[in-house]
């Protein structure tokens, strides 16, 4: 995602980062309640958000797309030992790679369905065996 350029010493509220980062306003308000993107606060204890918090926020959007758990993202942004990082990333890997393969065969179905001349579903369904791993 490409975010808006940012003047500098920029501090935005709630409603302006949603704007910013395409993240609901409810969203970063879970995010600062459960650690995830924690920002900065003023003297009223209102929120300030700066511009490292947008690469944040994509970050756990992208964690959040491998449906990792709260804990999973703390451990992929925060983690004190890189070897924990390494060693969920190969876990999950496998995982990441079947998905893909996963949704490789549905755009395959897609497309046949979108362009499919067959008058029912039988025809489609010799036509994945024929074509579909």
């Amino acid at each position: 995602m490409t975010h808006p350029p940012v003047p500098t010493a920029a501090q935005w509220t709630v409603a302006e980062f949603a704007v910013r980062s395409g993240v609901p306003a409810t969203t970063l308000r879970y995010w600062d309640a459960e650690g995830l993107l924690v920002p900065g606060r003023l003297v009223n204890g209102h929120r300030r958000y700066q511009p490292a918090d947008l690469d944040r926020a994509e970050m756990i959007r992208m964690c959040q797309a491998l449906g990792a758990s709260v804990e999973e993202i703390m451990l992929i942004l925060d983690a004190p030992d890189p070897g924990q990082r390494a060693r969920y990333a190969a876990g999950k890997l496998p995982e990441v790679i079947e998905k893909i393969a996963l949704l490789r065969t549905a755009e395959a179905l897609l497309r046949h369905l979108a362009v499919c001349g067959h008058g029912d579903a039988e025809s489609c369904r010799a036509w994945m065996r024929a074509h579909l791993p």
